[in-house]
């Protein structure tokens, strides 16, 4: 804006009041009498294109008639500035004529961003106060300037340089245009401390949030400045040394200086450590009239003689707050009461337990359930309207609200109520979407191409009821099923539902050498037998068809009939046992036509099947299983999706053979427990087993247990266990199936940093470990070479593909309790493109026939 120059403000006006008084400026120090102001006869308004002259006027503190003067004209100037309506305002006098002269400023037609990649439009957008059709003013172009560098330092760029530009359009409009050069972050390039005697600098560094900058910390966000984090690392420096013991630690300051190049901070804090102290006299005064002091003594966790830590003091707090709510004191008032001893380096505590009342629970509200209906949210209380208060069953009822996954938030407060021993439980919840619509696409190194379609509602009208339909094709599987569940069946709490399928298993693909189609339905029922432990039943009605692959039965077959010719001799004596048991149509030679069963050219599969084990043909047709089951169940985990602490245990058994043509018993265990070692680190271990028992006939192929991939990572799919060798020539091997198995687990989940959990990066090390066998195939031998003979063959056979297994392949490999193990680290990331899971193995022990894997990947997406 421009000013006005001394020689303009006010010409008119001071001319003619110079004209009227000469003398003025040149008086004696006997001052002559003022003479009078020239009157304002009219105000003229020129230059204004938007505001009305009235409106420029009303800005005025003079008006017609009133004098010239001097300080009014001065304040209806500031007046007019004031407004950000104008850039330029003059004030003149021409014969009686007061003349206000504006210079309008712009309006803003638009406002555009340019050189922005790391924060987008919107976000920069909300910082800038200025918007289009407002008027434009350089001050305040200057603050939403300030505000976005304030933004992009905090983002940790403070090297970010944003230049305002105008460009003109008509009609007094302008294009405001910000052009950004976002520049790097900067980055913490050191951390020193000075005044630290007892820790070290790497020490203390390891505490701090702040982190120094390392060219192979790609997934942290941590080594960047950033002010706010700077003085929350002030207060962590504080709490570890109090935890430590040192009661009179303080931080003297906390200097960060910036490189000239504005792409790096050294950060230097200076310290003062102090003495150790430790605990005194530990002591309670409770006033609860009706609780002996003696029993919160379990709860304090610190004793005499212990190094003081701050911590431990706000854990006992707690501690004591639900003691007293077991015991049905929701009020509880815990004041710690601190005297320090400086001389002996002493810190002496008494906890003040208050006096409450006993409380009742008056009455329970429930609000933000927009959808789901209030009944389906008080089920899952574990005390109701009227009990005594007990703040584990309330801790209790609040996790299970969470685990119904219906719900973003779930916050239960506790109100006074009525009375002072009545108490008001205010259930908060915020409803999230319980339906999903998937329609997925991906590739798997274990099932090649997948397609995922499904639909479900967990919450269906609210009711708490589970509606789906899913549809899944692979390389290996396809499969529709629909499925419904009602968790309080009849307004109890039992869960019960059904399901009905029809399902495709291309095993063959995987080398466990048969195909079977599935059809049938179940019905399932469960109730909880106690808190956190739950027992269901199941029938199941299905029909199996199972099939061998053409391919190998074609194979087999002409390579059974090949070696049946070769052992004859032409001699009828010698030839007599085969010629009697193969020569169907008595003309003394072994051919193709002998096996045709029906004479009709045509050869069925259990004709061809002669080739292969008498497993193999005993699982060939169609079959119908009728199987009821049980399952004890409990799990106390804190997230069914992603876990860092608690356990789950299971133990099942079906029983085929309530009718049907199948007759077996199958026993299950699963364990799964979770525990957080340190902050963001989670430890996982786990185990199950299996066993399979036939009730008077085998166990059919279909039946078994197929173990490897991804149960037992760095092994194929149905990888490991027993394997046929017979009926090929090229050391081809297919998977028996066993009776039995065992799988261990350990694996440790590690932060990568705050980006990559952001990101939902998660990384683990992992070994696994275990074994299938028992595959009960009486009808051929073991196999007599060695893992290292057939790995050499393997080899071999790369370079000459028509090579020929050396040694008998009529034999078994693989049926052995003899643990596989194998070592290596995962990476899941919950990317853009829908979930994503790599896993790198090594293996260490392994069996022959056992077909590992290196790299295993999924990846898909949902929309």
């Amino acid at each position: 804006m421009r000013m006005i120059k001394p020689a303009i403000i006010l010409l008119g006006v001071l001319g003619s009041f110079l004209y009227a008084v000469p003398a003025f400026s040149q008086q004696s120090p006997v001052a002559a009498p003022p003479a009078a102001l020239p009157i304002i006869r009219q105000v003229t308004v020129s230059g204004n294109e938007r505001v009305e002259p009235e409106t420029i006027a009303s800005y005025l503190t003079v008006r017609t008639g009133d004098p010239f003067d001097p300080a009014q004209l001065d304040i209806s100037l500031k007046n007019l500035f004031a407004t950000g309506l104008f850039s330029d305002v003059e004030l003149t006098e021409r014969s009686g004529v007061l003349i206000v002269r504006v210079v309008e400023n712009p309006i803003i037609n638009r406002i555009i961003f340019e050189g922005n990649k790391k924060l987008d439009n919107e976000e920069l957008a909300e910082e800038v106060r200025l918007r289009p059709r407002q008027v434009f003013t350089r001050a305040r172009v200057k603050a939403d300037v300030q505000r976005m560098l304030v933004l992009y330092q905090r983002s940790g760029r403070f090297a970010a340089i944003i230049e305002p530009k105008v460009v003109q359009q008509e009609q007094n409009r302008v294009d405001l245009v910000f052009e950004i050069q976002e520049g790097p972050k900067t980055k913490v390039s050191s951390i020193n401390f000075l005044g630290n005697k007892i820790y070290g600098d790497g020490d203390l560094r390891d505490v701090l949030a702040t982190k120094e900058a390392r060219w192979w910390k790609f997934f942290t966000s941590n080594d960047t400045f950033d002010p706010d984090r700077l003085a929350y690392d002030q207060q962590v420096l504080r709490q570890h040394y109090l935890n430590e013991g040192y009661a009179d630690f303080r931080v003297v300051s906390a200097v960060s200086e910036l490189t000239p190049d504005r792409e790096d901070f050294f950060i230097t804090f200076t310290v003062e450590e102090g003495e150790i102290y430790t605990f005194g006299k530990i002591e309670i005064d409770s006033q609860i009239r009706d609780v002996n002091e003696q029993l919160f003594r379990a709860f304090l966790l610190m004793r005499e003689g212990q190094n003081y830590n701050a911590e431990s003091i706000e854990e006992t707090i707690e501690q004591l707050s639900n003691a007293a709510g077991l015991l049905g004191y929701a009020f509880v008032d815990v004041r710690p009461q601190i005297e320090r001893d400086r001389e002996n380096r002493t810190i002496k505590i008494t906890f003040r337990i208050l006096d409450a009342p006993r409380v009742y629970v008056e009455r329970i509200n429930i609000r933000g359930n927009v959808v789901t209906l209030d009944r389906v949210v008080r089920r899952e209380f574990r005390l109701q309207e009227g009990d005594a208060f007990n703040s584990a069953l309330v801790s209790r009822s609040e996790n299970r609200l969470q685990r119904l996954d219906f719900f973003r938030e779930v916050e239960i407060e506790q109100l006074q109520g009525s009375q002072p021993d009545r108490l008001i439980l205010d259930v908060a919840v915020e409803e999230q979407a319980t339906g999903e619509l998937n329609l997925g696409a991906g590739f798997s190194s274990l099932e090649n191409f997948i397609f995922d379609f499904s639909v479900r509602q967990r919450n269906f009208q609210g009711r708490g009821q589970d509606l789906r339909l899913g549809l899944r094709l692979s390389g290996t599987r396809q499969e529709i099923d629909l499925g419904f569940t009602e968790n309080y069946f009849l307004g109890r709490s039992v869960a019960a539902g059904f399901d009905i399928f029809a399902r495709r298993i291309d095993s063959s693909n995987f080398g466990a050498a048969f195909d079977q189609n599935s059809v049938g339905f179940s019905l399932r029922a469960g109730a909880a037998i106690s808190e956190y432990w739950q027992v269901s039943t199941r029938y199941t009605l299905r029909r199996d068809n199972v099939q061998i692959p053409g391919s190998l039965l074609n194979s087999s077959f002409g390579s059974f009939l090949g070696q049946i010719i070769g052992q004859l001799t032409g001699d009828p004596i010698e030839d007599a046992v085969l010629l009697e048991r193969f020569d169907r149509n008595g003309d003394d030679t072994i051919n193709e036509v002998d096996f045709d069963v029906n004479d009709d050219g045509v050869f069925q599969d259990s004709e061809l099947a002669v080739g292969l084990g008498r497993s193999f043909q005993e699982s060939i047709g169609r079959r119908f299983q009728s199987i009821v089951g049980v399952t004890l169940r409990t799990d106390t985990r804190n997230s069914f999706i992603r876990p860092t602490r608690g356990k789950s245990f299971s133990i099942s058994q079906d029983f085929a053979g309530l009718g049907g043509d199948v007759k077996y018993l199958r026993t299950r265990v699963n364990t799964d427990n979770y525990w957080t070692p340190w902050a963001g680190w989670t430890f996982r271990a786990s185990a199950e087993g299996g066993f399979i028992e036939g009730l008077g006939q085998s166990v059919l192929l279909a039946d078994k247990f197929y173990i490897g991939g991804p149960r037992i990572r760095g092994f194929d799919v149905a990888g490991i266990g027993p394997r046929d060798f017979s009926g090929t020539t090229t050391g081809r091997t297919s998977s028996l199936g066993g009776t039995a198995f065992y799988i261990g687990r350990a694996e440790l989940f590690f932060p990568l940093g705050d980006a990559a959990l952001e990101s939902g990066i998660n990384a683990s090390i992992f070994i696994d470990a275990g074994s299938l066998f028992r595959g009960q195939i009486s009808d051929t031998p073991n196999c007599e070479f060695s893992l290292t003979e057939f790995e050499n063959f393997e080899a071999a056979s790369v370079d000459d593909p028509d090579l020929v297994f050396p040694f008998s392949t009529n034999c078994i490999a693989g049926d052995s309790p003899s643990p596989r193990v194998a070592v290596g680290i995962g990476f899941s990331w919950q990317s853009p493109f829908g979930p994503f899971r790599i896993d790198l193995s090594k293996t260490l022990k392994k069996q022959l026939g056992d077909r590992t894997q290196t790299l295993q990947f999924n990846v898909g997406t949902t929309f």
